[in-house]
């Protein structure tokens, strides 16, 4: 969370220093994309931005832009102002007719065809809302396509002052962007340099990516190579990201465990040594740790390849606190003695109650007159289970049955972990909540258990006000139980529904308030969608 929000305000201050910066350019002279003689894959329309707000003086317009190597023409036919960006007109293309799965559809048009495209814009089309008028001109744009990076190095090193980045083409020209290509600390997101300079190799194939300052403290590094910085003849390199890390060569040392950890099994301390060619105890030292009971117990060290493994003549399986104890000067690395140190470790247990169904609404086994939903309650808090890549919910949508025909149920999540799970029936999501269309047809509707997949066992934090699973011990659990409905099919066709007083509140697709329900239709009936056949 602390990388996205730190990225989210970096890039708003870009943002508002470039608006602060734009305020004292020339109205004449927007900003375009694609740029003037840019090389661009695609474009899905042109934009241009404006050092004031603007206004147009038509929003249909007909502005031709012309392949000059087909003689091909795509019609611009609107410019309106960004509803986000005062600042920027917006020209979009024609619409095109396509087949869609309902007849013919129109949809928005691109230019994706290679080729040198130009287009005028006319004076008089975008003004300023305090008077000033552009005085449009002539563009172009080319489309082109692109080559991939092969390799760049170095991708690990104490100091990095450049990057040399390989192609399989020729590079012909190179263009830095105007503030330079920014290396970005791939923690925070935040910038520490930038790439203020780019060199062709001898070879033709080579871009060496020169910082303003090297780049030398410890953790890793992302350089985002943009989209047409390297040119050869008529194609521009893909965009990549390049990674780097920069390595601290200091001797030092780690534990197996850190302080502060929690663990549901104790054994041996572990040492390990990085960046050291030669470690040794010294002689009438010791490492030590501290019982819940407040005994302190030497270890037996012995040394193995780059560590040290430390005994102790105890049973570690008394829950509490324990600390390890590393004296300073216990031992040498390359000569030089350790710093000391204390880890402090708790030893606990956690009792897992088998997870039980406790109850579904509607009731098992109840005539019902429709499904709209159904509820299971747990005997403890669950949370429907992503994939181990954490890319999918398998258990998002499941199937209710009756006879050969199925029904899917959605997941209706509350935003908080709970002992229960709610599914909707043919649930229909309208931008901020689902609505469902309740199942009316009279027949006996069976739910599978297992299709959902949950965790459970869960141990709890609370941070700033919000509970969340710190460690889930049964993850990925099928559950178990297969419930029975039966729809009596009686508010199938439904006539002159009553409404009493505080229990139901109607309302046409139109916003009109109805007293009854008197024919079909689609109606809000108390906030929900109700389809009446």
């Amino acid at each position: 969370m602390r990388k996205f929000t730190l990225l989210f305000m970096s890039m708003f201050l870009v943002l508002g220093t470039a608006m602060g910066k734009d305020e004292v350019k020339d109205f004449n002279s927007p900003e375009i994309y694609p740029a003037n003689g840019e090389l661009v894959t695609a474009t899905y329309n042109i934009r241009m931005k404006f050092p004031k707000h603007i206004e147009v003086a038509n929003t249909e317009v007909s502005i031709d832009v012309l392949n000059t190597k087909t003689d091909e023409v795509v019609k611009i036919t609107s410019c309106t102002v960004d509803e986000w960006d005062p600042y920027c007109a917006v020209f979009a293309f024609e619409k095109i007719e396509v087949d869609g799965k309902d007849g013919k559809e129109y949809r928005d048009q691109y230019i994706e065809k290679a080729g040198t495209y130009t287009y005028t814009i006319p004076a008089g089309l975008i003004k300023s809302v305090d008077g000033d008028e552009f005085a449009g001109g002539t563009y172009t744009f080319s489309i082109v396509s692109t080559f991939e990076v092969v390799d760049w190095s170095p991708k690990e090193a104490t100091e990095v002052s450049e990057i040399v980045v390989t192609f399989d083409k020729e590079i012909t020209e190179t263009k830095l962007p105007e503030k330079g290509l920014e290396i970005l600390d791939d923690w925070y997101y935040s910038p520490v340099t930038k790439v203020n300079e780019i060199v062709v190799g001898d070879d033709k194939k080579s871009a060496i990516l020169k910082f303003e300052t090297p780049v030398n403290a410890a953790g890793g590094y992302l350089l985002n190579l943009s989209q047409g910085t390297i040119i050869s003849g008529e194609e521009i390199n893909a965009g990549k990201s390049l990674w780097f890390t920069i390595v601290d060569l200091t001797p030092s040392f780690s534990t197996n465990y850190n302080d502060g950890d929690r663990v549901k099994e104790l054994g041996n301390l572990e040492i390990t040594f990085k960046n050291v060619t030669e470690f040794e105890m010294v002689e009438g030292k010791a490492i030590f740790v501290l019982l819940p009971s407040r005994d302190e117990i030497a270890g037996e060290v012995k040394k193995e390849a780059n560590k040290f493994v430390v005994t102790f003549d105890a049973d570690l399986t008394e829950p509490g606190n324990y600390t390890f104890i590393i004296p300073a000067g216990t031992f040498t690395m390359d000569g030089a003695e350790n710093e000391g140190r204390e880890i402090k470790v708790e030893l606990y247990t956690f009792e897992i109650t088998p997870l039980e169904v406790l109850d579904v609404y509607p009731k098992a086994g109840e005539t019902v007159d429709q499904l709209d939903r159904i509820v299971i309650k747990f005997n403890q808090t669950v949370d429907v289970s992503w994939t181990e890549d954490w890319m999918t919910q398998p258990s998002r949508e499941i199937e209710l049955t009756c006879g050969e025909k199925t029904y899917t149920l959605t997941y209706n999540p509350s935003g908080i972990l709970s002992d229960q799970l709610e599914y909707l029936v043919n649930a229909e999501w309208d931008g901020f909540q689902y609505s469902t269309i309740p199942i009316t047809e009279a027949g006996t509707y069976t739910l599978d258990l297992s299709q959902i997949i949950v965790n459970y066992a869960g141990e709890f934090v609370t941070e700033y006000g919000y509970t969340y699973a710190s460690v889930w011990h049964k993850m990925r659990q099928a559950c178990e139980g297969t419930y029975t409905w039966t729809v009596s099919g009686n508010n199938a066709s439904v006539d002159n529904i009553p409404v009493a007083e505080g229990e139901q509140v109607i309302y046409d697709l139109l916003g009109r308030r109805v007293e009854n329900i008197t024919g079909a239709g689609i109606y809000i009936v108390n906030g929900k969608k109700v389809v009446i056949k």
